[in-house]
């Protein structure tokens, strides 16, 4: 039986015009560049998982970090589902209607078409033992345990749901890109002081006049501090920008394409194992491609 199905296979591509074999042959060069990809992709994912230490949200650094905690809403609206009106921190969502696709020979052949499909993109935090962390979701690789799918029929056609949640305290895995924008907000309030800083030595006259309390013609280090301390509070009151006493942290995608950025609700063991027997599946798919790339070249040219 498996020799009939292989010497059809061989018939089939001898016969086929070099048109068609060459373009399907190109088609399965992408699959297999595709396998090799996502494979490699998949065990650096792993490996980025194994070899980062977990951090506090206290005492992370800036930059790339692996945190560990609680899911929180934050203020204001609640975030729902769509689909079932479940409250949640993120929602991913979609709906399949079945369809029929009649071949040459006349059967038909039944497959889901996505009609809809959407994805959470609000804010929510992260908290731990030491404070709390803003997720900003979009593009992460987000892993759920809480997934379900359900079928309606309805009268057009029968339709199938799917909807993933994460919802409000439930452990969260997370790896990315973390800053604190409370930082990032006081530099540049002190780039502003600074040029208004240079603005004001561009009238020395002016600056002495206004600064200058015992107008012996030069500015003292007393008198110079008065100045940095009107430039300080001149930009705050133009701006109306104020520090906040409580830094506001934020863990987003990354900018470097190799440091991928991951939510999951599935514990970080159970993470590592589904990246490697992802990484397995793209290398059996890579490997079989492979041998039908080599396998129809021989066949074709007759080696």
């Amino acid at each position: 039986m498996l020799k009939d199905i292989i010497a059809s296979a061989e018939s089939n591509i001898i016969q086929f015009d070099p048109v068609e074999f060459w373009v399907g042959w190109t088609i399965t060069v992408i699959f297999c560049l595709i396998a090799f990809y996502r494979m490699s992709r998949g065990l650096h994912q792993a490996r980025l998982i194994e070899n980062t230490p977990t951090a506090k949200i206290r005492s992370a650094v800036q930059g790339y970090v692996e945190l560990n905690g609680q899911t929180r809403l934050m203020d204001g609206p609640v975030i729902v589902s769509p689909l079932s009106g479940k409250s949640c921190v993120w929602y991913r969502y979609k709906i399949e209607e079945k369809s029929e696709h009649r071949q040459a020979n006349g059967k038909s052949v039944s497959y889901w078409r996505v009609i809809k499909q959407a994805t959470s993109g609000e804010l929510f935090l992260l908290e731990d033992d030491t404070g709390r962390c803003v997720i900003d979701p979009d593009d992460a690789d987000v892993i759920v345990t809480n997934k379900r799918t359900w079928h309606k029929n309805t009268s057009v056609a029968p339709r199938r749901y799917t909807e993933e949640l994460i919802t409000e305290n439930e452990p969260l895995y997370a790896i990315g890109l973390f800053k604190t924008i409370a930082n990032i907000e006081r530099q540049k309030l002190k780039q502003q002081i600074s040029q208004l800083l240079r603005h004001w030595k561009r009238d020395p006259k002016q600056l002495l006049d206004t600064f200058d309390l015992n107008r012996d013609g030069e500015l003292s280090i007393e008198e110079w501090e008065r100045v940095q301390l009107a430039a300080e509070q001149h930009v705050k009151r133009e701006h109306g920008e104020h520090l906040k006493q409580e830094q506001l942290n934020v863990l987003k995608q990354s900018d470097h394409a190799d440091q991928v950025f991951i939510l999951s609700t599935v514990s970080e063991d159970k993470l590592i194992k589904h990246y490697k027997r992802r990484t397995m599946q793209y290398l059996l798919g890579f490997f079989v491609c492979g041998c039908l790339l080599v396998w129809a070249i021989n066949v074709r040219l007759g080696l």
